[in-house]
């Protein structure tokens, strides 16, 4: 049984395997007679042999943002048969690399059935070696999820580092190194540069801080109620949240005034505690459109509450 593959970028060595490559001389000449006359030489035949070359490249925008602990986050890789003829290939993980902080716990690998290049746990193929391994064709690729499960007890940017390879099934080995009659047609199979394996990696980083940010409102009339009413009060209280572990920096809170509205000069509070409109010394200030508050560095867990107020004109 195949696995989906899809057309990938990379370049095939050249002629497919099994190609055959006939060549017939001739020569012509004058016989005694005067005749010219052409004779043909017999067929000289080659076979082309299949070269076994893979590439596994990593597609994720660098390591791969998770909690501690967590389950279930895949890594995403291609695999592009770089060889020119059809191969199977089998699929191994290593997640006990040099250099990280932590090593994930393997959960499974995945190959994305659909081909959307996303981790579809209830469409995509659980790979299951020697049963459902990737057949590719020249030039084909196909994308696989390493799927892993993070343990806890790791924060502050730590990574734990995991790599995907794939190997050509028909045989791996030096460059040069050759299969008799194990090739695409009936030749021989032939190592190329790749050593008919290839191995990529990317890695999980847990992020030193998760942050969670909310917008409330509420309306005050002239008369006492609750009613959007032209010369209401609308109250706003934004709650920004750090959670987890670790710092965030260079925290801003901006909300734009909406239209139809206007600003209740002396509204603004940090925290339960007023702060002024103008851009002085401390943390917030009203722009003309909008207020500012500036959070700085901000260290896990905490909740920072900014209020204002705004009329309907």
């Amino acid at each position: 049984m195949s696995l989906l593959a899809f057309a990938g970028h990379a370049q095939a060595v050249g002629t497919p395997a099994g190609t055959s490559i006939v060549n017939t001389a001739s020569v012509t000449y004058t016989n005694e007679f005067g005749a010219v006359l052409s004779v043909n030489s017999n067929p000289a035949t080659v076979q082309v042999d299949e070269v076994l070359n893979v590439t596994v490249a990593n597609l994720d925008a660098g390591n791969v943002a998770v909690s501690s602990p967590d389950a279930d986050k895949p890594l995403t890789f291609r695999i592009t048969n770089t060889g020119n003829g059809s191969e199977t290939f089998r699929l191994t993980a290593n997640l006990a690399l040099a250099g990280d902080q932590f090593d994930p716990v393997f959960d499974r690998i995945v190959v994305d059935s659909n081909g959307n290049g996303v981790f579809d746990p209830a469409l995509d193929t659980v790979y299951v070696s020697g049963t459902n391994d990737p057949v590719l064709n020249p030039d084909q690729s196909v994308v696989v999820f390493l799927v892993s499960d993070i343990p806890g007890g790791f924060s502050n940017g730590e990574v734990g580092l995991a790599s995907l390879t794939a190997s050509a099934a028909t045989g791996t080995g030096a460059p040069g190194a050759t299969f008799p009659g194990a090739g695409t047609g009936g030749g021989a199979a032939v190592v190329g540069a790749t050593g008919g394996a290839d191995t990529d990696q990317n890695g999980y980083v847990a992020p030193s801080a998760t942050t969670n940010f909310v917008k409330t409102q509420s309306v005050s009339d002239p008369f006492g109620g609750s009613n959007p009413i032209v010369g209401a009060t609308v109250t706003y209280t934004l709650t920004f949240t750090v959670g987890g572990t670790g710092s965030v920096d260079n925290g801003l809170i901006s909300d734009p005034i909406p239209a139809n509205t206007s600003y209740v000069a002396g509204s603004l509070t940090l925290n339960g505690a007023p702060l002024t409109d103008g851009a002085d010394a401390d943390a917030g200030r009203f722009t003309g459109s909008a207020i500012e508050v500036s959070l700085g560095t901000l260290a896990a867990p905490t909740t920072q509450t900014v209020t204002l107020q705004v009329r309907i004109n």
